[in-house]
């Protein structure tokens, strides 16, 4: 029945996008109110063109792919994106046809599209989710072949997000774990005695060690019951690895150190947007808002406005992180570094909203126009942050292959805040290597609007 609902779900986006953008094209051609010149004519080939043009950049885009694991900022990027590129093909076809329409009766219909499907995506996505949450019998029934520890992440994955619309009934292993709430099944020989009388419809092998014969059994036996198989040969070994494939002459090689920065056009392009972004927020909000700002900091404790420390950049070099301060001044002038804490007495009052509202990070941009940093990346650590945990973590230091951001995907997933033990700063280096080998500019725009999102939302690790 799961499979079923989500085909029907899958088919149905095309089809309520499409009749979204019939509303949308109504709405602005009959409008009484309408400020901009319409068409009287060819209404119909002009509505013909949207729809095609729709689907022509949703399939540049991908965004019909299955994206239920994904979160709703993501979505919204990729519908930004796709409004982009079907802008661009309407003006094109546009001017080839040489058509006297109206770009801003365009733009105004594209805008409304755009807001009514966002929308109408999430109502029907909440739904999705509470329907999965409330009824384990819509979600698909999967069973997970591997090792204790990756049966246990993968369970613990799954039940959080309820909403990828999976039930783990069980597992298959060699031996009993004894895992909590989830029963074991038996020995993997018996897959397919399993997925007969427990009705599975999808199967995840996380194994450490695979070999052909395995996977060939495993691939086998799930095709012939017509149910998807997810091999994952390590749980943790290509986490954070990037992979280009690549020939040298008939042979074909994988690289797994491929940098999507490391091409020229992304790191300049990147480039290109971090000096735009930085000079935009520093002309209009830095000019009037850090004066605010300041005076409040003046106020309320004695001291500097902007405190300068040490850290890490990229390819390790040191570099000046400017920031509000947030804290009183040490009487103790030793140089010991000591970790914040949540209730921290050292923090003022009003330090104590400028982090919980990420403001005391906003005198990065300097840092961002000047170079050193970027709008997005792994967070910068101070120089004994590092030198600790570079010898504890192993590639701890890989998280200075790109410049260290404003803002980053580990700080967007609640890895952020007190670093109470070794494998708090193991979380964020994962997600740091995430970013940095899976970066895509439409990733950083959706970390950037997580970011706000986060700031308005609040954020239980911020302090």
């Amino acid at each position: 029945m799961a499979i079923k609902l989500m085909k029907w779900l899958h088919q149905m986006r095309r089809l309520i996008d499409g009749c979204i953008l019939l509303g949308s094209f109504a709405l602005i051609q009959y409008s009484p109110s309408a400020t901009i010149a319409k068409i009287n004519k060819n209404e119909w080939l002009l509505l013909a063109v949207l729809l095609v043009t729709w689907y022509l950049a949703s399939g540049v885009s991908k965004l019909y792919k299955d994206r239920v694991s994904n979160k709703y900022v993501e979505e919204i990027v990729i519908v930004f994106y796709t409004l982009f590129v079907q802008f661009v093909l309407m003006v094109a076809l546009l001017y080839v046809g040489n058509a006297k329409i109206a770009i801003l009766f365009l733009v105004e219909i594209l805008c409304l599209f755009g807001v009514l499907q966002l929308v109408i995506k999430y109502v029907i996505r909440k739904k999705i989710h509470y329907s999965f949450l409330n009824d384990t019998q819509l979600s698909q029934k999967l069973v997970i072949i591997g090792t204790n520890e990756s049966i246990v992440k993968l369970h613990q994955t799954i039940t959080t997000h309820f909403y990828y619309g999976y039930n783990c009934i069980g597992y298959l292993s060699e031996n009993d774990f004894g895992i909590n709430n989830l029963p074991w099944l038996g020995n993997p020989s018996a897959l397919k005695e399993i997925i007969d009388n427990k009705k599975v419809e999808k199967v995840i092998v996380s194994l450490p060690i695979l070999t052909e014969e395995a996977v060939r059994f495993y691939l086998e036996t799930c095709d012939a019951k017509g149910i998807k198989t997810i091999i994952v040969p390590n749980y943790y070994q290509f986490t954070s690895t990037s992979f280009e494939v690549d020939q040298i002459g008939l042979i074909p090689i994988i690289n797994l150190r491929a940098l999507p920065l490391d091409k020229f056009e992304n790191k300049y392009g990147k480039r290109i947007f971090d000096i735009v972004f930085s000079s935009l927020f520093l002309l209009f909000i830095a000019s009037w808002f850090f004066w605010l700002v300041a005076l409040l900091i003046k106020l309320s404790s004695k001291g500097p406005v902007f405190f300068v420390q040490e850290r890490w950049g990229f390819n390790n070099k040191k570099m000046k992180c400017y920031k509000f301060r947030t804290m009183h001044l040490q009487k103790d002038e030793s140089n010991v570094f000591a970790h914040t804490k949540k209730d921290d007495p050292r923090i003022t009052s009003i330090g104590k909203w400028l982090r919980i509202l990420s403001i005391d990070e906003m005198p990065q941009f300097v840092n961002v126009l000047m170079g050193s940093m970027s709008v997005v990346g792994p967070r910068p650590h101070v120089t004994p942050q590092n030198i600790e945990y570079m010898q504890k973590i192993d590639s701890y230091l890989l998280r200075h292959q790109v410049k260290p951001g404003l803002t980053g995907w580990a700080q967007v997933n609640g890895a952020r805040g007190e670093i109470a033990v070794t494998q708090d700063m193991q979380t964020r280096l994962n997600y740091d290597l995430f970013y940095i080998h899976r970066w895509s500019f439409w990733l950083d725009i959706q970390i950037i609007l997580q970011t706000i999102v986060n700031i308005f939302k609040g954020d239980i690790h911020a302090y």
